[in-house]
Formats: structure tokens, C-alpha cells, sequence
């Protein structure tokens, strides 16, 4: 594997023409955004610099509403517009044009579905949709650090599935309990569940230094929206949704994080979320006796607890690698760690933010330790079973 590169088998599609591109913004956004935010990091220019530059662009451009047509292009368009935006995420706040600042405004005022910051759903899933389109994929990086940008990105975008085919397959099996054998469901949830961690592991090989050449333009001010984040990634949520009853900690994350979640998954999330509190859901189904498991299937379940929290001990390794200041201890974490904690701890603690604004350490430790604390839950059964 070449070290510029997380992901060697991908396909690329051949880039179209600039002048078939779908947003006016892409061909500046796609050629020479990176290198300006290179010469504004590196003192070559300032960002006072950059900010005229882009008022002259948005200028010359005119009012965009004659130039978006419907809600799929407003999408591409706000990406390219947060991207210019985000560039200025290193100068402070009030370092943008006001023109930028105004544009992005008014696209949402015309399109109110659009997401008035940088998300996870226009950053992923927006900018991996322009890139099987058109060849085409936004970063904020150059050379090397930009190949590794762009498939953290499209990593992402790629490894969803998984994890939604892994939900699809727990939620048939709570709405159809009699419509197949749980034990075959069940491995089949741990293959997707083995995929998605495939991919998480190929993170591991991200260097710390292009990370943080890239991070910088994602972490949000202080009183400002979250940064985009991995932890928006809505299948990872819909998926303990499923298996697990929310816990107040987990509660608490999901009422901060609900606005930066794709605005399709929100409703989704929502209702997975109630019936979910009301105890439909795969593992307090078999505690009560709702859900009857044999042996084989006990034993099943408890590999699907088992490939869920090896994902989030995988995310935790990684994360820990590319930010180590955002744990508050240097040595290694274990899952025999966790699983000896009192209780989960503060989400929104502001010690050892991540880019999402919470304290990455306690949200992803505190999502092993309720994998963990089921995953005993069902063990006792197993073995009263057995």
C-alpha cells in the first residue's frame, strides 16, 4: 500500500470536463482552494488576502439563485460555499468575506433542508455522490495529505453500507420474528459487522500529521456549530438503537447531535430512538422473554455485541492515534478498562474535545462499556441456557 493511500482498490471515475461540473463554485473550490489555503497556512498570503480574492469571485459570479436549480445542485453548491467558508476555521471567527458568510445564508433562506455549516452529510455523503458523478472530490489538502484527505472521506461514505445492512437485518428481526431462523440472521449481521470494522481498521494507517493537517479546517469555534464529525455517522446509531435500550448519557448525545445527523436519517433516528426506549429493541426483547433464542442463537448474539464493540474499540485505537490530546491518559485502553467503570461518564465534557465538541474519550468509551454491560446481560442467559 502506498502510505498516500488508505484505500488501494478503489475505481476512480474519470473526472468530467469543468465545464460540466455541477456547481459554478466547483472549478475554484476543486483547482485552486487548496493551494490558497497552503499559501494562507504557511504566511505565503493572509487570509485577509484570501477573503478579497474570494469576494472578487463571488462578485463576478453574481447572485446564485439564477444558477441553482433545484434542491440536488443547492446541496453541491452549499459544499463548495462551506468549503470556502471552513478555510477560514484556522483565522478565527469573523475572518470570512461577509459575502461568503451572506451567500451561504441565502441558500439556506431559498432551500431551508440545507445544513447552514459543514455536516456529515454534505462533507461524506454530498461530496462522495459528486465524486461517483464526475470524478470530482473536495479537500482542503494538497499531494500527498490530499489522497489521504480524500479517502478518509470517501472510507466513510463506503463503510455505511454495512453497518445499514447490519440494522436492516436486526429491525426485520424484531417487525418479522417468525419470517426466518435468527441464528442464520444473526451471522449475517456479524459478517456486515466484520466488514464495517475492516474499515475502520484502515484508518489506523492514517499519519497523524496529515490528520491534523486536515482536522484544523473541520473543528468548530467555540459557540459555534460542532465540527462534521464521524460521530454523525447515522447507521452506527441506528444500529445500537436496534440491539440496545438508550441510556441517559446516550440520550443526552443524541438530543446534542440530532441537528448535524443527515436530515434523512433524522426522522429515522427519532423513531428508532422511541421504540427503542420503550424496549423494542433485540436485547431487551431476550432478556424478557419476548424474543426466544436457542443456544446456538444466544451464542450468535453475543458475537454480534462482541463485532460491535470490536468496531468501537477499533474507532477508540484510531482516534486515540490522531488525537492523543484528547485522552486524558497516555497508556492503552482496554476493554477490561472500560468494562471496570463505575458508570458512563460525561459526554459533554469540555477537558478533551474531539471534532464533534464532545469529549471523544468518555462518548466512545462510554458506547463499549454499554456493548460490554449487554453483552454480560446476555451472557448469564447463554449460560443458564447451556
Amino acid at each position: 500500500m502506498k502510505k498516500e493511500e488508505l484505500f488501494t482498490d478503489l475505481e476512480f471515475p474519470q473526472r468530467r470536463a469543468a465545464s460540466m461540473r455541477t456547481s459554478p463554485l466547483a472549478s475554484y473550490v476543486l483547482d485552486e482552494l487548496p493551494a490558497d489555503l497552503t499559501a494562507a497556512w504557511s504566511r505565503r498570503t493572509t487570509y485577509r488576502d484570501l477573503a478579497d480574492r474570494q469576494s472578487r469571485l463571488l462578485h463576478e459570479l453574481g447572485p446564485l439563485d439564477p444558477l441553482v436549480g433545484d434542491l440536488a445542485q443547492a446541496r453541491v453548491v452549499q459544499l463548495d460555499l462551506l468549503f470556502m467558508l471552513g478555510g477560514y476555521q484556522p483565522a478565527g471567527p469573523g475572518s470570512a468575506p461577509r459575502s461568503l458568510v451572506d451567500a451561504v445564508a441565502a441558500q439556506c433562506a431559498r432551500f431551508p433542508e440545507l445544513d447552514p455549516h459543514m455536516s456529515y452529510e454534505l462533507l461524506i455523503d454530498v461530496n462522495a455522490d459528486e465524486w461517483h458523478r464526475n470524478g470530482d472530490i473536495r479537500v482542503f489538502t494538497q499531494g500527498a495529505t490530499s489522497r489521504l484527505e480524500r479517502d478518509f472521506y470517501l472510507g466513510h461514505h463506503l463503510s455505511e453500507p454495512s453497518a445499514q445492512s447490519a440494522f436492516n437485518l436486526l429491525s426485520t428481526m424484531l417487525q418479522e420474528p417468525d419470517a426466518g431462523e435468527p441464528l442464520d440472521v444473526l451471522e449475517d449481521v456479524v459478517r456486515h459487522l466484520e466488514d464495517f470494522r475492516l474499515y475502520m481498521a484502515q484508518y489506523g494507517r492514517l499519519p497523524k500529521d496529515a490528520f491534523e493537517t486536515f482536522r484544523r479546517y473541520h473543528m468548530g469555534h467555540p459557540g459555534g456549530p460542532r465540527g462534521a464529525s464521524g460521530a454523525f455517522l447515522p447507521s452506527v446509531q441506528l444500529l445500537e438503537l436496534v440491539l440496545l435500550s438508550p441510556t441517559p448519557q446516550y440520550e443526552l448525545y443524541l438530543d446534542q447531535s440530532m441537528a448535524y445527523f443527515p436530515v434523512w436519517s433524522r426522522p429515522l433516528l427519532t423513531a428508532r430512538r422511541e421504540a427503542s426506549r420503550q424496549g423494542d429493541n433485540v436485547v431487551s426483547m431476550v432478556l424478557d422473554g419476548r424474543m426466544k433464542l436457542d443456544p446456538p442463537a444466544l451464542t450468535a448474539l453475543l458475537h454480534v455485541l462482541d463485532k460491535f464493540a470490536d468496531f468501537r474499540m477499533v474507532h477508540l485505537g484510531v482516534t486515540k492515534k490522531t488525537i492523543p490530546e484528547a485522552f486524558p491518559h497516555t497508556g492503552r485502553v482496554t476493554r477490561r478498562d472500560i468494562a471496570r467503570q463505575a458508570g458512563e461518564e460525561d459526554a459533554l465534557n469540555d477537558d478533551h474535545l474531539g471534532t464533534s465538541g464532545f469529549s471523544v474519550h468518555n462518548l466512545l468509551t462510554n458506547s463499549v462499556y454499554r456493548l460490554l454491560s449487554a453483552r454480560r446481560e446476555i451472557a448469564s442467559l447463554d449460560t443458564m441456557a447451556g
